[in-house]
């Protein structure tokens, strides 16, 4: 379940910009075959170097969301990622959300949803720090209430609430 993707390959330089061509139409119409993952890209990194007459092309697609579909186990259940997988991918979110919030901006809605979703997953761990899974799901309902409410003092507030529950739980288990 990567959201990873890398593409490598020497091109004719004619061939580079029909590269770019199919890119182009995979992050505006949807990717396929090659760019499977790139209309849902988060970050797209290319290098482009003329090597002896050929062009040596490094591409490297991360995706907002895992590009293979889910893994389902034997029992019919979507298996779990990896702990330290999941805490990379609220990274992210986690970080524009505190961001945005003392920016006095609203952050997307994206945002928001994905921080929670995870969040959900993540406390269904054991072993990470389950003494404060209480204390983090109220201040993730917080959260929430604060988003739909559009008061962004609120917002800020709850922000703060999950720095501070985090902080806690990392000074104990990181």
């Amino acid at each position: 379940m990567s959201n990873d993707m890398t593409i490598s390959k020497y091109l004719e330089p004619k061939e580079l910009a029909a590269f770019f061509r199919e890119l182009a139409d995979a992050v505006e119409n949807g990717g396929h075959d090659e760019f499977a993952c790139v209309d849902d890209f988060r970050k797209i990194k290319i290098g482009v170097k003329s090597e002896y007459g050929q062009i040596s092309l490094k591409a490297k697609f991360k995706a907002a969301k895992p590009c293979a579909p889910d893994v389902v186990g034997e029992d019919g259940e979507i298996v779990k990622p990896k702990y330290k997988d999941l805490k990379k991918r609220m990274r992210g979110s986690f970080k524009m959300l505190v961001k945005m919030a003392h920016e006095g901006t609203m952050p997307p809605k994206e945002a928001v949803d994905a921080f929670l979703a995870d969040s959900a997953l993540m406390v269904t761990y054991p072993g990470y720090g389950d003494e404060y899974y209480e204390s983090y799901g109220k201040a993730c309902a917080e959260l929430k209430a604060a988003f739909e409410s559009g008061e962004l003092e609120r917002m800020h507030a709850a922000v703060d609430a999950l720095v501070h529950e985090k902080s806690r739980c990392h000074a104990k288990y990181d």
